[in-house]
């Protein structure tokens, strides 16, 4: 079996826990952890690999939301070049706030025009009871994309293992980017600062 490996780009409104996510795929904390919105203002690199097997490295989006001012344009073409420059697109919903919303919507139809495969990642599951989470994946499904759904929970880390493979099987053979001891393509004093 050939190795896989290439890039992911995670898309979602702002506190959906992108960096929570990315954090429980690495096993390790790279990324940022905050309830303030625009935590995450550069493109942080998550690197999951598994050795002879795949080597996804994810890419944590600034909170994608349409651009009001300077900054925020600034980060949504941040956002545009990494999707370009991405083999596929997870789109991270909250399900514990509901999901389907305007933000949604148009993080959905951005990532259409994409032209990656796309999955869904329906968040904090283990926050809500069974209907509301059945009614948050009707929803996810409901968005127009046609990508597969997952019902994860970034913090306890429910479901992370069965969507970071289906990841892994979107990715093209080759070889790895980065060595596999590597968690993340930033220098340690670039994740204190952020």
């Amino acid at each position: 079996m050939t190795a896989r490996s290439g890039f992911v780009a995670l898309a979602g409104r702002p506190n959906v826990g992108k960096s929570t996510l990315v954090n429980a795929m690495v096993g390790r904390k790279v990324a940022i952890v905050s309830d303030k919105p625009q935590t995450t203002r550069r493109a942080i690199r998550g690197v999951v690999t598994k050795p002879e097997q795949f080597q996804l490295v994810l890419t944590d989006l600034p909170g994608v939301q349409r651009p009001r001012d300077a900054l925020t344009q600034r980060m949504q073409r941040r956002v545009e070049t990494e999707l370009a420059e991405s083999d596929a697109a997870l789109l991270v919903l909250n399900g514990e706030q509901g999901v389907g919303g305007p933000g949604d919507r148009f993080i959905a139809e951005a990532l259409a025009g994409a032209k990656v495969p796309v999955v869904i990642a329906v968040n904090k599951v283990d926050a809500i009871r069974r209907d509301p989470t059945v009614a948050a994946l009707q929803a996810a499904d409901d968005l127009g994309l046609d990508a597969e759904v997952f019902p994860i929970s970034a913090r306890t880390g429910g479901g992370v293992g069965e969507l970071t493979e289906h990841l892994a099987g979107l990715l093209p053979e080759g070889p790895f980017y980065f060595p596999p001891e590597e968690v993340s393509d930033q220098p340690e004093r670039v994740m204190l600062a952020e």
